[in-house]
């Protein structure tokens, strides 16, 4: 397009140029000839006459010499130019196409970031056998842990298998992931694609899931108190709020639930599967959709009924995913009585009755755990809860808001 305007300009610019010079000749010449009385025909008269026609023919005849040089100058540099930015818009094409002909260098990663193959992750990981399982089953597809020939430990999340997504366009998506670095999101180390099956290689961290700690325990692992819940807490959202408002165009997770959650040594939280979810089979998201008994788990209403999708849908996730660590209650879990119940309809009724130190998670309240919140302090984070988890989107508040409030809630002291 700026192409073609130039060649334009530099055809209208040229013409104008000889137009001009061309009516101030003929304009010249009128004058010449009209600039002699009529009525004079005396022959020295019309030899002046003649004289002076002929002095305005040379120098025009000179006048037009100047201005097609002039113009032939102009056009020359004008289709410089225009070749210049051809040969140019070429040589960035081929560049674009040699990084895109190599994903690990198109992705702009760091030198840690690796194209595995398949033989080197069934080796790492013992052939994906089940000692070796993290996380996850045949259905999901499973992560499982893998050491590597320097000693070092990664996580391999095996995805289920897909005809849909290109080679290209899987290792484009995991290089646009690996470049978001953060303290509280698990950081990518690789990849591999190989005729449809996809594995995504994350550093290994050390506590694994929490949906492990808040529902099964760990052989050899002790029930997280209130302090420890408070900063895993605060770390996720902490990442989530990067996620949010620090990357640019920002990053909606999609799928922030407490598998999806890793804790370090010390009990910081790690997000896990940030961009995960466009790897994910329709039917697969249709599932966690609707969940057991027919609620919806942590995924926000707007999505569920009418697929819109915004950062305000984390926030809502995130508002179940805190009640489920406050709690240590599942999304939707059995009852006896009522069949399956969602973690909403358990904990209202409380709330309106202003039991706040019943929403505790038992093991937290239990005679071996010494530090227990007041009931303000579990008011304000059920408060939280439910800002979060507000029907209509632009009602819930900013995650980094939620990190200012979680943050002031940690300093308050607690009773022992």
């Amino acid at each position: 397009m700026v192409l073609m305007e130039l060649k334009i300009s530099a055809m209208q610019l040229f013409l104008l140029l000889i137009s001009c010079a061309v009516l101030h000749l003929q304009a010249s010449v009128n004058t010449g000839f009209n600039g002699s009385d009529p009525g004079n025909v005396a022959a020295s008269g019309s030899q002046a006459s003649k004289g002076s026609i002929c002095h305005h023919m040379h120098c025009h005849k000179e006048y037009l010499i100047i201005l097609a040089v002039v113009s032939a100058l102009i056009l020359c540099t004008t289709l410089a130019v225009v070749v210049w930015l051809l040969a140019y818009k070429r040589s960035k094409k081929r560049r674009r196409s040699r990084k895109l002909s190599n994903p690990a260098a198109s992705a702009l990663v760091p030198p840690s970031w690796k194209v595995f193959t398949k033989e080197e992750l069934k080796s790492i990981t013992k052939n994906f056998s089940e000692g070796n399982r993290l996380v996850g089953d045949a259905k999901t597809g499973g992560t499982f842990s893998g050491l590597q020939p320097d000693g070092s430990r990664v996580a391999v999340k095996r995805l289920k298998r897909s005809s849909f997504q290109r080679k290209k366009e899987f290792y484009s998506e995991i290089g646009r992931v690996a470049r978001l670095h953060h303290p509280n999101l698990v950081a990518v180390k690789g990849c591999c694609y190989d005729h449809g099956d996809r594995y995504i290689v994350y550093e290994f961290i050390v506590n694994g899931p929490l949906d492990r700690w808040l529902h099964h325990i760990p052989r050899g692992g002790r029930s997280l108190d209130w302090a420890m819940r408070m900063k895993i807490a605060t770390t996720l959202a902490q990442g989530i709020a990067f996620l949010h408002d620090k990357v640019k165009p920002h990053v909606v997770h999609r799928d922030i639930r407490a598998s999806n959650v890793l804790l370090d040594e010390d009990f910081g939280a790690h997000l896990m599967g940030v961009g995960l979810s466009k790897f994910v089979p329709y039917e697969v998201m249709q599932e966690r959709t609707v969940m057991a008994g027919g609620t919806y788990g942590y995924l926000a209403p707007e999505f569920v009924y009418r697929n819109e999708l915004t950062t305000k849908s984390d926030v809502y996730s995130f508002g179940v995913l805190l009640l489920e660590i406050v709690s240590g209650r599942r999304p939707a879990q059995a009852v006896d009585s009522v069949g399956w119940q969602s973690i909403f309809e358990w904990a209202t009724p409380l709330v309106q009755a202003h039991r706040y130190p019943d929403l505790l998670d038992p093991h937290i309240s239990s005679s071996s755990c010494l530090d227990i919140p007041e009931a303000g302090v579990i008011q304000k984070v059920v408060d939280l809860v439910y800002a979060c988890t507000q029907h209509v989107p632009s009602m819930r508040p900013r995650m980094s808001h939620v990190v200012h409030q979680l943050q002031q809630l940690a300093q308050t002291p607690i009773v022992k």
